[in-house]
């Protein structure tokens, strides 16, 4: 069925009400929830779609989104990206392609206004894996008896504070050193902090913790439900803050029966347990799309000490600019990407070297690529990219470090 357009834009303020229906209707959302969202991330958050003329409904409203600005950190530096969540569309019209006009407006406007990558928990996958989003990380559900964490006494020269979180800066302030040493965490704005710490509306208790330097994290957690204790947002900066964390956890063995957060799947609390019983309940993948390809891979980071040259031949059905020839060039942590007017002889690509100097892939293929969720082997292996052992060799180079990890959903 051809797809319906109808008209993309921001949401009008007569349209809330209708939007919030979508919302319910596609994802149970009450509108309490809808309401609160909205004014936490501000109006201007809300983009909808209208119908066509041809659907006999011209400019009601059959599908809404949200859609903010972020920063994402790879390689130890923030790249311009925008989140994506509640993508809803009329469940009367589906099928009348209205969810992929609604995502190619927003990604379109995302692109025009500076973001280099758009980061969304699906739904689906069929959608946005031909919309171009590929597989960029995870989300895991860790969850342990409290005795599991107790690692003995807590340690002598540190300390553990109850703290105001009504004003997150100092929050914002510690967990930067996390985002700048792991991949795929973003930069969160008031709606993303409320989220953390107020999960359910409700406020979690925050805890700082450290040592005679000053803090090196913090905990927050969520009061003791069904013998269950949540933990709400979690930042551990050293060896010192996983055992303090350890012991007040392991000290609400008397309330509760398991202890449960969110983390990636190098979590320091599931790698320092000292007894069995830690397990993963859920790991949720999220989607990454790379809507500006230069930008995108000339902000990121790099490894120290890497260099070299690749041409990538990429193909987006969606963005013409993000397809064809780009010579990716890498030198001293930072990256230089140039398009190549025309695609060259095999045998003259990257300054005449041979095939395994050219990588081919998709946009989604190399979105797995860039955020290192997926490497360059196994990329081959399933045919997600074509490539010399030579060229496939200096991508799994380029694009190695921490595995990407976000405990935000949205």
């Amino acid at each position: 069925m051809s797809a319906v357009t109808g008209g993309f834009g921001p949401l009008l303020p007569e349209e809330r009400a209708d939007a919030a229906t979508l919302v319910r209707q596609g994802f149970g959302i009450p509108r309490e929830y809808f309401d609160r969202s909205v004014e936490l991330f501000g109006p201007g958050v809300m983009r909808g779609l209208r119908a066509g003329p041809e659907a006999g409904r011209a400019g009601q409203l059959v599908g809404c989104a949200a859609v903010w600005p972020m920063d994402q950190w790879f390689g130890g530096r923030p790249v311009p990206s925008c989140g994506v969540a509640a993508v809803a569309v009329d469940p009367a019209e589906r099928g009348r392609g209205y969810g992929s006009a609604l995502m190619r407006g927003l990604l379109e406007e995302a692109r025009a206004g500076g973001a280099a990558l758009s980061a969304l928990y699906p739904a689906t996958l069929p959608l946005y894996t031909r919309l171009g989003f590929g597989r960029g990380g995870v989300s895991f559900d860790w969850s342990a008896p409290p005795a599991a964490l107790s690692a003995g006494p807590p340690p002598g020269d540190g300390w553990i504070r109850r703290t105001d979180a009504s004003d997150a800066s100092e929050l914002a302030a510690l967990r930067r050193s996390l985002l700048a040493t792991t991949n795929g965490l973003v930069v969160r704005n008031e709606g993303l902090w409320s989220f953390a710490l107020c999960p359910d509306g409700v406020p979690s208790d925050v805890y700082t913790l450290g040592g005679a330097g000053g803090a090196e994290g913090y905990v927050a957690v969520a009061p003791p439900a069904d013998r269950k204790l949540n933990v709400a947002d979690l930042c551990l900066l050293s060896p010192r803050a996983v055992r303090l964390v350890q012991g007040f956890l392991a000290g609400y063995r008397a309330q509760v029966d398991r202890v449960t957060w969110r983390g990636g799947p190098d979590d320091p609390l599931v790698l320092l347990a000292p007894e069995r019983g830690v397990r993963a309940d859920a790991c949720d993948e999220w989607l990454l799309r790379i809507l500006d390809l230069p930008r995108a891979l000339e902000s990121r980071g790099y490894p120290p000490g890497v260099a070299g040259e690749l041409i990538l031949e990429v193909s987006d059905a969606l963005i013409p600019e993000n397809s064809g020839s780009f010579r990716l060039r890498l030198s001293e942590g930072n990256a230089s990407v140039r398009p190549l007017r025309r695609t060259p002889n095999r045998a003259e690509k990257a300054g005449g070297t041979t095939d395994d100097a050219v990588l081919s892939l998709s946009i989604g293929a190399l979105a797995s690529l860039y955020s290192g969720h997926k490497g360059p082997h196994v990329l081959r292996q399933v045919g997600l990219l074509r490539g010399g052992e030579d060229a496939v060799a200096l991508a799994a180079r380029f694009f190695s470090g921490p595995a990407p990890w976000m405990p935000d959903r949205f």
